[in-house]
């Protein structure tokens, strides 16, 4: 995954709002925006802005049917940018080796794991 993409994405996950539909997307094949605002509490023009968002980061599908539109996570997108961001960290951290002993940056973060494609994530 190109850097470009990897900013992207992470600028759709920057948002609590947005970690919060994602985390919910993540536990259901698919869901309609109508149930998501439900349970998420907020309001469908609120939800739909966010979720335009994350589509455009290529992090959910959505598809309507009839009156309803239905929204789900790629599972697949997420985990790639996951592993992405993982790699770029560990890159950096090998290049902060390999000049010599340095106190970590403010902000120095590790990730690790990724979104299985199971349910109850």
């Amino acid at each position: 995954m190109e850097l470009r993409e990897l900013r992207s994405a992470l600028r759709a996950l920057s948002d609590t709002a947005r970690l919060r539909i994602i985390d919910y997307l993540a536990r259901y094949d698919e869901i309609t925006v109508s149930d998501l605002t439900k349970a998420l509490r907020i309001s469908q023009p609120l939800a739909s802005w966010h979720l335009r968002k994350l589509r455009r980061a290529g992090l959910i599908y959505t598809h309507r049917t009839g009156r309803k539109v239905f929204c789900s996570l790629n599972r697949t997108r997420l985990n790639e940018c996951l592993q992405s961001l993982a790699e770029w960290v560990d890159r950096r951290g090998l290049a902060r080796q390999q000049a010599g002993p340095a106190r970590p940056a403010a902000g120095d973060v590790s990730v690790q794991g990724t979104v299985s494609g199971s349910r109850g994530v």
